[in-house]
C-alpha cells in the first residue's frame, strides 16, 4: 500500500437498521432461571446504507430499502465510486 498516496485511497462500509437492531442475542439471569426480554419479533422496515470515506470525507453514499443486492452494489461502485476517483485525476 506504500505506493498509493492518501488521495488514492477509499474505504467502503455498509450498515443496516431494522426494528430488531438494538435487540440483544444474549442475556443474564439467576442460576436455574431463563433470561427473558420482550422485543419486536418481526424485522419490519429495513434500511441499508453504503458509504465511501476518503481523505476528503464521505464522498459517496447510497441508501436503499431492504438489503443491498449484487446489482445495487455494482450500480453504486460503477456510478458513484468510479466517478469520484475518475474526476479526481
Amino acid at each position: 500500500m506504500a505506493q498509493y498516496g492518501p488521495e488514492e485511497l477509499g474505504f467502503l462500509d455498509e450498515t443496516s437498521k431494522d426494528e430488531r437492531t438494538l435487540g440483544r442475542n444474549n442475556g443474564r439471569s439467576l442460576k436455574g432461571t431463563r433470561a427473558v426480554k420482550k422485543q419486536v419479533f418481526v424485522r419490519g422496515h429495513r434500511l441499508s446504507g453504503l458509504g465511501l470515506l476518503t481523505i476528503d470525507g464521505m464522498v459517496a453514499v447510497s441508501v436503499v430499502e431492504g438489503s443491498f443486492t449484487a446489482a445495487t452494489f455494482k450500480t453504486f461502485i460503477e456510478g458513484d465510486v468510479a466517478s469520484v476517483f475518475y474526476h479526481s485525476q
